[in-house]
């Protein structure tokens, strides 16, 4: 069994090639509905949404003071105020009110509707009430503290692009233009199955498994433990077959090592075609792809690092094909340190990203240990490098992938 699994990793795949292995399968992808805007904060849209009305809708108060006709205060001064006539008030949520004629004023406040006539608002400080009568000390012009009908956002202007995340700005948006509700991709649902005697019986705590799913959870991923199965291909496959029709993914861990008794390659052979088994990728190189009725099923190491590093890979590339987007945020950095690598090898090299006079910059950490879960607490990115490459140099650019906080230094 040993010599089996060793000849099957004896001819690793290119990464390239693996991930145009994967991009080629017609995956099944989640569908779409609505879901009210207030539930829909990060999903992913469906279709793009375009504001129905203008907002403002109404020429509104941009703040307290006084609705007037601008050219009733054009020759307005300290020494020659204009005298107004003081004709009522319009308060926030109140109707427009009567017209505005020549010589008149209105008291207004901050997002009450402008009378029809007037076309600007006085502030307070410039002006002064004395009965029915306000005295105006300085001019206005025409639009003046007033928040015209579409200033904010015009009828028919994109509020939410398609394949977007939902972010609160689109929703507040959504709110202020009346809609209720928005059309968003289904969840894509993760299933996670975890194999090893050692973690049966509690001599390893299952940290992989509770990295993968913590990590992938999302509003817009749903995350299903499938449990641990023992070293034996019945179990495996028992608990493979239990997600089978209820996951867009299958993830499972400790299934693809060398030099160990590891059943999982042969079970899952057994519900699905394996499409490739052994990848130029450090670290994660024994990861196994299997098609079981057009849901992509990983068989990933047991070990942290390269547990999280190489399904990472092919579920970004599901989520890229299914909503447009990413799990990780991309950015520019500046390498502190000359990274190895082995050339013919894609690496995925965990970094220290902070910020150091307003640009990014990267430190690599030792990864040659996929089981290394504190490279994990030290990191909050990773970077890729190419198959071609020998390194990359100190001080050269590279492009991270964002997955912890960064600080200031």
């Amino acid at each position: 069994m040993v010599k089996r699994i060793m000849e099957r990793f004896e001819s690793l795949l290119p990464y390239s090639e693996a991930v145009s292995i994967f991009d080629a399968v017609p995956w099944n992808l989640p569908g779409y509905g609505p879901v009210n805007i207030e539930d829909a904060a990060g999903k992913i849209s469906a279709c793009s949404v375009f504001s129905p009305v203008n907002i403002p809708d109404r020429n509104k108060a941009a703040m307290d003071g006084y609705a007037v006709k601008h050219q009733d205060t054009v020759n307005a001064s300290v020494h020659n105020p204009a005298r107004l006539e003081l004709a009522g008030v319009n308060i926030a949520g109140g109707s427009s009110g009567k017209p505005l004629k020549d010589g008149q004023c209105r008291e207004i406040y901050t997002g009450s509707i402008m009378p029809e006539g007037a076309d600007a608002v006085i502030k307070v400080e410039n002006c002064e009430q004395s009965g029915d009568h306000i005295y105006v000390y300085s001019p206005v012009l025409a639009g003046e503290n007033v928040a015209s009908s579409g200033e904010d956002i015009t009828s028919g202007s994109l509020i939410l692009g398609g394949k977007s995340m939902i972010r609160p700005q689109n929703i507040s948006s959504m709110t202020a233009a009346g809609i209720k509700s928005v059309m968003v991709y289904k969840n894509i649902t993760i299933g996670i199955v975890n194999t090893g005697m050692e973690l049966l019986t509690g001599q390893i705590n299952n940290s992989t498994g509770s990295l993968l799913r913590s990590f992938y959870r999302r509003p817009f991923i749903d995350i299903i433990d499938g449990g641990i199965a023992d070293d034996s291909t019945g179990s495996i496959i028992e608990k493979i077959s239990n997600l089978r029709g209820k996951c867009n993914i299958i993830i499972v861990t400790g299934g693809s090592s060398l030099g160990r008794k590891d059943l999982t390659t042969d079970a899952i052979s057994r519900l699905g075609k394996m499409l490739f088994s052994g990848v130029a990728i450090k670290p994660g190189r024994t990861i196994a792809l299997f098609n079981m009725d057009n849901t992509p099923v990983l068989s990933v190491s047991g070990l942290p690092v390269a547990a999280l590093l190489s399904s990472l890979i092919f579920v970004n590339r599901y989520v890229h094909n299914a909503f447009g987007i990413e799990l990780t945020e991309k950015a520019p950095a500046i390498l502190d340190e000359r990274i190895h690598n082995k050339t013919g090898f894609t690496t995925f090299q965990v970094t220290n990203a902070f910020v150091r006079d307003g640009e990014i910059h990267a430190r690599p950490l030792e990864t040659t240990a996929s089981g290394r879960i504190s490279s994990l607490l030290r990191g909050n990115s990773f970077t890729l490098i190419g198959e071609n490459l020998e390194g990359i140099e100190k001080d050269g650019r590279i492009v991270i992938n964002i997955v912890g906080d960064i600080k200031w230094e």
